[in-house]
């Protein structure tokens, strides 16, 4: 079995994905992958060896065409590797490990690509367990926003056309648009990253009651954002998941148990296990990606408190030394994000002299802007060191870790896969600075 076969022996007349407001059916889809398998095998990539394997890597910007080209791939026997239509950086193709089907490019902390490969069973078999608990099903017509090439949205259209159901997918970003979407295709189910979602409070004016399930993971979501998200979608079960490329689901949180705590992150998926070791969170789960041995760790950091709910206190390189001190770069940017006023902050190390300062860049609008559209005019002011925004930090941090600069940006800017790319907001942050030293 795998994802073409799935996708072949579903009902034929039934849609499975609408793309930027055009309908495919599962019979079509099969049709176009079959069309598309012949091509794939005279342009893929063979390796060398006696155990050869064929991998074809996949650089589409639409949705359709990934999809297609991946099912294509499976239908040839051929391993797809879907990769960002803008990547500068070719992921590095090795040896490809046997009963592979897929492998999935994770540029992890380093932003050079990397390659994990999959076993058709190392994903659907944990469709059963993360379809319940997201609320998906045959009946599901779930709404979703971006690239293939980043592993969350692949599982979940995938667990979605495993449980017979449908996807409503948008290429670009366009709020105002998906809003209009979700109301005229009766979308019942929403997935998208804290960011995307945040946004609907502000554009949508009026409920939606046919709103069943709402899942986001990748970033943080609390007590407070659930309850703004109730307002509109109040028949909502709202999910938060954590978990990892190489691991799969780790843990998920219902609104229901969500604090204004935006570290907290829930209790293991069932058949998980979770550890703390030295600060470190260990998981041990058989759903993960081929050459990973468990109990294994992606370098983040945490803990459990008694009920067994796990924190999420960010990846290794989130905790810098200051003056000999341990400093966590996460726990900075939440205390920002609990003054009013602040929708969302990034706090950035920079290292010169032989010590280390801090930066942070606060986001007063809830605006969101990809880091391949910025540039320095992103870059609004640098905040007095009486203002307001510092005086109530103040009382929130030891000195040690109080920021040197605060500075506010026009948008948060973030990298395809939803995460804040403070590589970039540095960047501006240089360039404006450096215009401002010249003008």
């Amino acid at each position: 079995m795998d994802y073409f076969e799935l996708i072949k022996t579903a009902d034929p007349a039934r849609t499975a994905i609408i793309e930027d407001g055009t309908a495919y059916t599962y019979g079509r889809l099969s049709e176009m992958a079959s069309g598309m398998a012949e091509s794939i095998l005279k342009k893929q990539q063979v390796l060398p060896g006696k155990n050869v394997k064929k991998v074809f890597v996949i650089k589409e910007k639409s949705i359709l065409k990934q999809l297609v080209l991946f099912l294509a791939c499976n239908a040839c026997g051929v391993i797809p590797v879907i990769v960002p239509a803008d990547a500068l950086v070719q992921p590095v193709i090795s040896s490809v490990p046997e009963n592979t089907c897929m492998g999935v490019a994770t540029s992890g902390t380093t932003g050079i690509p990397k390659i994990l490969y999959r076993t058709y069973k190392s994903w659907s078999g944990f469709f059963p367990a993360q379809n319940k608990i997201f609320g998906i099903n045959k009946e599901s017509i779930l709404f979703a926003q971006g690239s293939l090439a980043f592993t969350g949205n692949l599982n979940l259209y995938l667990s979605l056309f495993y449980a017979g159901g449908t996807v409503v997918a948008e290429n670009g970003f366009n709020p105002g648009r998906w809003a209009n979407i979700i109301k005229k295709e009766n979308v019942n189910s929403i997935y998208l990253i804290p960011s995307k979602l945040m946004l609907m409070p502000v554009i949508i004016k009026e409920s939606n009651n046919n709103i069943k399930s709402i899942i986001s993971g990748s970033q943080s979501l609390c007590l407070n954002d659930a309850s703004k998200l109730k307002e509109i979608f109040p028949m909502a079960d709202i999910t938060l998941y954590y978990g990892a490329s190489e691991l799969n689901y780790i843990t998920y949180i219902k609104d229901k148990d969500m604090t204004t705590d935006k570290n907290l992150v829930g209790k293991p998926f069932p058949g998980v296990k979770v550890f703390i070791q030295d600060g470190k969170i260990y998981v041990d789960n058989k759903y993960h990606a081929e050459g990973i041995k468990c109990p294994y760790s992606v370098s983040d950091n945490g803990y459990m408190d008694k009920e067994g709910n796990l924190y999420f206190n960010g990846r290794s390189d989130d905790i810098v030394l200051i003056h000999g001190r341990k400093v966590s770069l996460i726990n900075i940017e939440s205390k920002l994000e609990e003054i009013e006023g602040i929708h969302e902050a990034a706090v950035v190390p920079v290292t010169g002299n032989k010590k280390c300062i801090l930066l942070a860049f606060i986001d007063l609008a809830g605006n969101i802007v990809y880091s391949n559209a910025c540039n320095g005019s992103n870059i609004l002011k640098k905040l007095p060191g009486d203002s307001d925004i510092f005086k109530k930090l103040r009382k929130k941090l030891a000195n040690y870790e109080m920021p040197c600069k605060i500075i506010v940006l026009n948008k948060m800017v973030y990298n395809g896969s939803g995460k804040k790319d403070k590589k970039k907001i540095l960047e501006m942050y240089k360039h404006w600075n450096t215009q401002k030293c010249h003008s």
